[in-house]
């Protein structure tokens, strides 16, 4: 990145928003030379930007003779273009002697536009090994190579067709140190997987299965639903409760309220001794307050003033 560019880069006069930005970003990655070769997705990415729209402003820069582009091949491969800046004032003419966007793309490019070609070094300043420039860019940006895969969701929306479904594979490997039961098939595995491995997680040990432990967690499946347990006993190990604490998080205080844990889990609202007090406190002023302006209001035969 040269310094004295940027500071050119802001103080030079370019007629539309958008432009400055691109000959900003390009200061950004020249050298002191004047010299950078991102890519014009790299440089769209950066700005917030349509690639074509950079391509847009780019044509416009070179009119200006702020810019002039120089296409490079190393071989059969083509590479990023190299970009000239010229932030002192005045025209320079392209090599050959033409002017910049009189440059003989489509002969040096047979079959399509330059500005349209695959590069192979798609970077954000940098060049192939051999390249003898240095760019000053210290930004990594990593551009992807292969489009997106569409999501099953999505594939069945734009084809309307029937995808056969596909069993989500577990999120993490179970240790083969984990107490109680490993086949998935078992109705409390899950819930018992997410509860353990969140209880490690905490206290940094496993908790103790048992027979006891194996029918509470069939109650919990029972009044919280299959799809849901699993997804309460994780949370109910990061609620920061002084009784809880004590406790441990056993599997009883969490079939105590396993209902209002339901709730917190939803409304991602954790309630404890002191939040609720906090609550109620509330409301009691609330209601302090509500009864103090009906009895103003008494007192002036139920008129209301400014206040009240």
């Amino acid at each position: 990145m040269s310094m004295e560019l940027m500071v050119k880069a802001m103080k030079t006069k370019v007629g539309n928003p958008l432009r400055k930005l691109v000959l900003i970003k390009l200061a950004d990655n020249a050298n002191d030379m004047g010299e950078c070769w991102p890519s014009y997705q790299h440089v769209a990415d950066q700005c917030e930007i349509a690639r074509s729209t950079v391509k847009s402003h780019i044509r416009e820069l070179e009119k200006a003779g702020l810019v002039r582009r120089e296409y490079r091949r190393k071989g059969e491969i083509n590479q990023s273009n190299l970009f000239h800046l010229n932030l002192d004032g005045g025209f320079f003419p392209a090599p050959g002697g033409g002017a910049a966007d009189d440059l003989p793309r489509a002969a040096e490019n047979p079959g399509r536009a330059a500005d349209d070609l695959p590069r192979a070094a798609d970077d954000p300043g940098g060049g192939a090994a051999d390249d003898p420039r240095t760019s000053h860019s210290s930004e990594a940006v990593k551009e992807p190579v292969i489009e997106p895969v569409a999501t099953q969701a999505e594939a069945v929306v734009a084809k309307r067709v029937v995808v056969p479904f596909v069993a989500q594979q577990p999120r993490c490997v179970i240790p083969a140190d984990m107490p109680g039961p490993k086949d998935p098939e078992c109705k409390t595995f899950k819930a018992w997987a997410n509860y353990a491995m969140a209880y490690r997680k905490r206290y940094n040990a496993w908790p103790v299965w048992n027979a006891k432990v194996g029918g509470q967690l069939g109650q919990l499946i029972s009044r919280l639903g299959i799809e849901a347990a699993h997804h309460v006993a994780a949370y109910f190990l990061t609620i920061n409760d002084a009784k809880l604490i004590n406790g441990c998080h056993n599997l009883g205080d969490l079939l105590q309220k396993a209902e209002a844990y339901h709730t917190q889990w939803v409304t991602n609202r954790q309630m404890n001794a002191t939040t609720a007090r906090q609550q109620e406190q509330t409301q009691a002023n609330m209601n302090a307050a509500q009864e103090a302006a009906d009895a103003i209001r008494n007192g002036q035969g139920g008129k209301r003033n400014a206040f009240l």
